[in-house]
């Protein structure tokens, strides 16, 4: 079995680290597209976890997945 290991985030690290991944496949595109989902993916379903399940509905016209609005990194 392949050995593992653990990092920590914050809710927004978490969520800068999603902004950093999405940067990372625009500039390379379809050759960092498949590293960029996988780890997505994985951070995505953690953030599910302790996101409370019921957010507003997203304004019309509104993008549904706001993982990759903005955020800032708070000391």
């Amino acid at each position: 079995m392949e050995k593992t290991i653990s990092i920590d985030y914050t809710i927004n690290e978490a969520q800068v680290m999603l902004e950093i991944i999405d940067i990372a496949v625009r500039a390379r595109g379809v050759d960092a597209a498949e590293a960029g989902l996988f780890f997505t993916k994985k951070i995505r379903n953690k953030l599910n976890e302790i996101l409370p399940a019921t957010t507003p509905a997203p304004a019309q016209g509104a993008v549904a997945d706001n993982l990759f609005a903005p955020h800032v990194v708070k000391p």
